[in-house]
């Protein structure tokens, strides 16, 4: 077996096609590279002080506006129209509060830690004020961002600003950019003709003639598109994680990040197609450490190049052409994405492994929020994967095995 898949890394590298698609997926690499780093130029201009303390201040005077046109549905309810001007009235205090510690943060010159330890003590306040007013999902969030303040003092990190740019910013941002659509459309290339390839020009009769099994030779065939789809793009992935981090840096491996996230129905409210959003559940998250949620990150994305490469080696493993093959492979991964978001299907779309390309979405938790399904955890994810790797592999292996082979 060992021999076989050596062989078909061999072939598989020995391809042109195999060479263009690389070339082409460090391209994309280096142009998101470069479009990350733009935006975290242009967030920086969006977060200076100044603007900040301007955009407060207009929101402040909408709000104060909004306060005094009550919706209809509501205006003649004495006790939901005052609920409704508290709440506003609350997010104006919040409002003013951040606009006095940015004045002051701007004309005292704090340091980072000083600016610290002022929102960890204003986090603390707003959970303490605000356990009436606030839903317990708010309040769960606001902990949340306590708890990660905490951390970053507790560990004497800076704090990120929204415009840093370092390596682990960049893969993590690099992953989520990748999604579906760009792998779905170079995995299709890269390994829609595994199979199909075999049959013009008709080498697979001589394939078969070796003293091995069908089985074996779909398996060598499988294990090679797989280690070389995983390997190559996690590689580029992690050779350029070692070059944007020795032009501008790695940050702190020991960031906080919120994993494990947890939702369940908010009851208290009443959507207007008569369904309850989802709330944040307190506590239900766990802090780990940047380096940690890459590795993971990673670990998810593998799984998820795999899962596409099963289905379009399984795709391969149907036609004959390897044309037919590419364009039905990509064809259908777009297909699936888009069909499944078609509120007709939007509850098989949990069944289906296109719908789990949002990697980080899937770690963090935040998928049941998205989805609107509090049953959904990477745990189920991973399971949804899994099936389908196996599902193409046993589909591949049935129809190349008792296929009629004659050429």
């Amino acid at each position: 077996m060992a021999i076989l898949i050596r062989q078909e890394l061999y072939k598989l590298f020995k391809r042109k096609k195999t060479l263009v698609v690389i070339v082409g997926f460090i391209l994309l690499t280096v142009f998101l590279c470069y479009g990350i780093k733009q935006n975290a130029y242009y967030m920086e201009q969006y977060s200076k002080p100044e603007f900040q303390i301007q955009n407060l201040e207009d929101n402040i005077a909408y709000l104060e506006k909004d306060m005094e046109n009550i919706p209809d549905e509501i205006k003649n309810d004495a006790d939901e129209a005052k609920l409704y001007q508290d709440r506003i009235q609350n997010d104006i205090k919040m409002m003013e509060e951040e606009l006095k510690m940015l004045k002051t943060r701007v004309d005292e010159n704090l340091s980072w830690k000083e600016i610290l330890e002022q929102d960890i003590s204003e986090y603390e306040k707003i959970i303490e004020e605000n356990k009436v007013i606030y839903s317990s999902g708010d309040l769960a969030s606001a902990k949340l961002e306590l708890e990660q303040l905490e951390y970053l003092q507790d560990k004497e990190i800076k704090p990120q600003e929204n415009y840093d740019f370092n390596a682990f910013i960049y893969i993590n941002e690099l992953v989520l950019q990748l999604g579906q659509v760009f792998l779905a459309i170079g995995i299709a290339v890269f390994a829609a003709d595994m199979v199909s390839g075999e049959w013009t020009p008709p080498t697979m009769k001589l394939l078969l003639a070796q003293p091995v099994s069908r089985r074996k030779v779909l398996l060598s065939k499988f294990f090679a598109v797989s280690i070389a789809a995983v390997g190559l793009i996690i590689l580029i992935e992690f050779l350029s994680f070692i070059l944007v981090g020795s032009l501008f840096g790695f940050g702190d491996a020991n960031y906080p990040t919120a994993i494990g996230k947890a939702f369940d129905w908010d009851l208290s409210v009443l959507l207007e197609d008569g369904t309850h959003p989802l709330e944040l559940i307190d506590g239900s998250w766990k802090i780990v450490p940047i380096w940690q949620y890459t590795l993971m990150l990673l670990g998810y994305q593998g799984l998820f190049i795999l899962t596409v490469t099963s289905f379009v080696f399984m795709i391969s493993s149907i036609v004959k052409s390897s044309m037919v093959s590419m364009g039905a492979s990509v064809v259908s991964l777009i297909a699936t994405t888009i069909v499944f978001q078609i509120s007709s299907f939007y509850g098989l779309s949990k069944l289906v492994f296109t719908t789990y390309s949002s990697i980080g979405e899937i770690i963090t938790g935040d998928i049941s929020a998205y989805l609107s399904d509090p049953n959904l955890t990477a745990v189920t994810g991973i399971l949804i994967l899994v099936g389908w790797i196996v599902l193409c592999y046993i589909l591949s292996h049935i129809l190349f095995t008792k296929r009629d082979l004659l050429i």
